[in-house]
């Protein structure tokens, strides 16, 4: 029998970089930038990610992200963002935690478009797939907990995320995230006829009857606001007006910054009527480079996401172009939008059975609430509605914020201090 050598060798410490590092990762690239939130480093990277997970060999398209580099041995705050990222983007848990972020460019917007834009891949589960590679690829480095968190789109995007791939992350914290069934979900409906006081829903209706009304005059404020703004503008003005009044209410309610009693009524001049129109509603999103910028989000509203219905009732005698209004207004090419309704059934019920260690929170005032999830009770989930809160709401305007910060503590295993 050979004798037992006892080893004096001792491992070389990695003397690398963070950007070499990083740059040694399979199919990224990394470079320094100056730093946004006071973090030691942070670098933009480019990631090279397979069109279809599911196929070898084939297309491949960059993905944009963004790192905020804090310590290697802290925790990752993960946002996997359900539009466009930038060198500015940010968490609020990375600030609570004072850690690192990650925040990952979505498939098909901008800085991760593929070259065609081949549409049928855009799609829940070749997107947490973009995910789950890049969480591997940064757990290289990054050993600490991690805790992935997003508002809106990106929080739905992180729930996805967790049900494709449970373990890339110890926690998840969805703000203001819908699962939204259907490409015209009714549940929008009695919630937009409840939400806030009778006396302002009143005013909301009534405004948008005068908007109509008046619309010979309004239409041409409408259509030159774009210009004015240095946007382009190539709708059908008549159908624009109406999909912007049928969009008012929603708006006012998602982000309530101005009080009901500012919305015009009865003797209002058109200059006040489509000042208030333009005040409340992100006009914007009707000009060319806003379609163009949203398409992916209104093609994958279409075909897995869902949509919320609209609100007609109080209107419909006097829209004269919109009948059946839809997502469909918004996407400014053809294509395929096959709905598939499998897709949130799937994901609604795997986070009612297994989707633990998440935390979801709603604002009471925003329209998006009324497609909020609903934990199941064989989860440790967490759900908090907060009072006069909408679309902006975040942990740091919760009454049970230290039910928030206890959650993540016990699943993270590290102190939060907010």
């Amino acid at each position: 029998m050979a004798p037992f050598v006892l080893s004096c060798e001792r491992e070389e410490p990695d003397s690398r970089t963070l950007a070499e590092k990083l740059n040694d990762l399979p199919g990224v690239t990394a470079v320094y930038v100056d730093p946004v939130y006071g973090h030691p480093e942070q670098l933009r990277l480019e990631i090279r990610q397979p069109l279809d997970h599911t196929s070898s060999g084939g297309p491949t398209f960059i993905q944009e992200a963004h790192l905020f580099h804090s310590g290697e041995d802290l925790p990752m705050v993960f946002g996997p963002a359900g539009y466009g990222t930038s060198e500015a983007s940010g968490q609020e848990l990375g600030r609570m935690m004072a850690s690192n972020m990650l925040m990952v460019t979505h498939r098909f917007f901008l800085d991760a478009e593929p070259d065609p834009m081949e549409w049928e891949y855009l799609n829940v589960k070749q997107a947490a797939a973009d995910h789950h590679r890049i969480v591997e690829l940064l757990k290289e480095i990054y050993g600490g907990p991690w805790v992935s968190s997003g508002a809106s789109k990106s929080g739905q995007t992180s729930l996805f995320h967790r049900r494709f791939y449970p373990d890339d992350v110890d926690a998840t914290v969805a703000y203001v995230a819908p699962i939204v069934f259907g490409t015209s979900d009714d549940r929008f409906i009695p919630f937009m006829e409840a939400v806030g006081s009778a006396d302002c829903r009143e005013a909301q209706n009534n405004y948008e009857r005068l908007l109509l009304e008046q619309r010979d005059f309004l239409i041409p404020r409408f259509v030159n606001w774009f210009a004015d703004h240095g946007y382009s503008f190539s709708l059908d003005p008549e159908e624009a007006f109406e999909y912007a009044i049928l969009e008012y209410h929603f708006a006012f309610w998602q982000f309530h910054r101005v009080p009901c009693e500012s919305i015009p009524g009865e003797g209002a001049t058109a200059d006040e009527l489509f000042d208030h129109l333009a005040e409340v509603l992100w006009m914007s999103l009707f000009s060319d480079e806003h379609l163009y910028f949203y398409a992916p989000y209104h093609y994958q509203a279409l075909t897995e996401n869902g949509y919320p219905s609209y609100v007609t009732a109080h209107i419909s005698d006097l829209l004269e172009v919109v009948s059946d209004p839809g997502a469909e207004f918004f996407l400014p090419f053809e294509v395929n939008t096959t709905y598939d309704p499998s897709v949130m059934l799937d994901i609604d019920q795997w986070l009612r059975t297994e989707g633990d260690n998440i935390i979801y929170i709603y604002g009471e005032y925003d329209p998006w609430t009324a497609a909020m999830f609903e934990p199941g009770e064989g989860t440790n989930a967490l759900r908090i509605v907060q009072p006069g809160e909408d679309h902006g709401v975040r942990i740091e305007d919760l009454d049970e914020q230290g039910r928030v910060i206890d959650s993540l503590e016990a699943w993270l295993g590290v102190d939060i201090v907010n």
